[in-house]
């Protein structure tokens, strides 16, 4: 069963209050009696103060406790002179108005008790001493402590007017708490309501963001979690939009990348199959061409789409990225000369050493050469020029390509490790490039944790600067 957010909220707090209301009334009834005893000691103990006086006077005239067990009348008058007339009568409402000068006989008077040091009851029952306070009677001669006046506090608890008083205080707690857990409901209601009104947006949003429009947006004006969440959820949207947006153009790109070269491939077939063309080594070799560009095409879609997806995988060991370097290049040299590139490539002094994974390296380095071959101008006349360096700087390794021209306008500069982004389209397809290699390279080289820059060479074309994490000589 369903129950939406602000119904909890509405019964929690409710229930919150509700719960300190029992646990406020618990409280009272488990600390009521015993607060209300020590009250009621305290008010007996200075009520009691000059009775105490007035026996430990007589103590000092008797010397002893004697004149306690057999002389009634001379307790009688310690009480008389003790307290006042109206407050005695008070004491001694159920007194027996035919005996002259009846002593007091309420179950008040009659509940005090004196003891001496060595606890012997000499006045008063010596049953019920469990609940008794005793208070001290010290000699007003020697100052020490000759005896102890008791009396039962606990008594008085069932007396008409502490039952009222109790009942009283528990019904005051009782209206508080419930004033209090309307007050809270009240309060619940529009806080509730204000606390779950973004989620419904959120929700809201969720549901046009799955039907489809990643357009949708919320209102993030609040500066607590759910702002943030708010905040969080227009990101998704835009991130979402653009990654729809990347997918849509990277789908009709690759089409039309695939429709060209096999739209000249079938032409030349069907032409060959009409007799336009004869099937000879020279068309033979322009097919294979075609299935050449159209098979690296499909290789550097498949390896993007593998490191994209970080299916690509990496050994990473400690290797000498200078003597790497130095084999690739190696091995290009001959197709450089062939399309008249010169390249100035020095071994460094000193090894150059980083993590990586040493096939992913060629790779990155292998792209970068085809690159270079497919977008860089070279003649008899005036040779095309290819630098690298390779050098140590700050704690990082810094590889520098550069070619000459054509070069790359600075607007373009960003683009350029877009998939499929290429400059000149027509002499980009012309030589066979996809528009993917740097793609693939800027890829390898953040698996790597490093950086790629783009910006314009000094030669005249592009440049390109890789800084790789040095590691310690002591750590390979």
């Amino acid at each position: 069963m369903f129950v939406s957010i602000r119904t909890k909220l509405f019964i929690l707090l409710v229930l919150a209050n509700a719960l300190m209301v029992a646990v406020l009334l618990t409280l009272n009834a488990l600390t009521f009696s015993h607060s209300f005893s020590s009250y009621v000691a305290q008010q007996e103990s200075r009520k009691l103060a000059p009775l105490i006086d007035n026996i430990a006077t007589s103590y000092d005239e008797q010397g002893n406790w004697d004149w306690l067990r057999s002389d009634s009348p001379r307790w009688i008058s310690t009480l008389k002179e003790s307290f006042a007339p109206g407050e005695l009568n008070r004491m001694d409402r159920k007194s027996n108005n035919k005996r002259p000068n009846p002593p007091p006989r309420n179950g008040y008077l009659e509940r005090l008790r004196i003891k001496d040091t060595e606890d012997h009851i000499v006045l008063g029952r010596k049953n019920g001493l469990a609940n008794t306070v005793w208070l001290e009677i010290e000699s007003h001669q020697t100052g020490q402590l000759v005896g102890f006046l008791g009396f039962e506090p606990s008594a008085r608890l069932d007396a008409e007017f502490d039952q009222m008083f109790r009942s009283r205080l528990r019904g005051q707690v009782l209206a508080i708490g419930l004033v209090a857990i309307a007050i809270a409901a009240l309060l619940a209601l529009p806080f509730s309501g204000w606390l779950v009104k973004p989620i419904r947006r959120l929700n809201r949003a969720l549901r046009q963001m799955t039907d489809g429009d990643l357009l949708v947006s919320v209102e993030a004006g609040r500066n607590d979690e759910l702002g943030q969440l708010a905040e969080e959820f227009n990101r998704l949207a835009v991130v979402l939009q653009q990654n729809h947006q990347d997918r849509q153009h990277w789908v009709s790109d690759i089409a039309h990348e695939l429709r060209t070269p096999v739209a000249v491939l079938m032409a030349d077939i069907e032409a060959a199959q009409d007799g336009v063309r004869q099937v000879d080594a020279a068309w033979l070799n322009a097919m294979h061409g075609h299935s050449d560009r159209l098979n690296r095409l499909i290789n550097d879609l498949h390896q993007l789409s593998q490191s994209d997806a970080g299916a690509l995988n990496y050994r990473f060991e400690v290797l000498d990225l200078a003597e790497l370097t130095d084999e690739t290049i190696g091995q290009y040299r001959a197709s450089c000369q062939e399309q008249q590139i010169d390249v100035d490539w020095q071994l460094p002094d000193r090894s150059v050493w980083v993590r990586g994974d040493d096939k992913r390296l060629v790779q990155l380095l292998t792209n970068l050469l085809h690159n270079t071959l497919r977008y860089t101008d070279g003649s008899l006349a005036q040779p095309g020029r290819l630098r690298v360096r390779l050098a140590s700087v700050a704690g990082r390794s810094e590889l520098i390509w550069e070619d000459s021209s054509p070069g790359v306008a600075t607007d373009d500069l960003a683009k350029l490790f877009d998939r499929l982004y290429r400059v000149d389209e027509s002499r980009s397809r012309a030589s066979g490039g996809s528009g993917l290699g740097l793609a693939i390279v800027k890829n390898i080289v953040e698996a790597h944790d490093a950086s790629i820059e783009a910006s314009c060479s000094s030669l005249g074309g592009l440049r390109l600067l890789i800084r790789f994490a040095n590691v310690q000589e002591n750590n390979r």
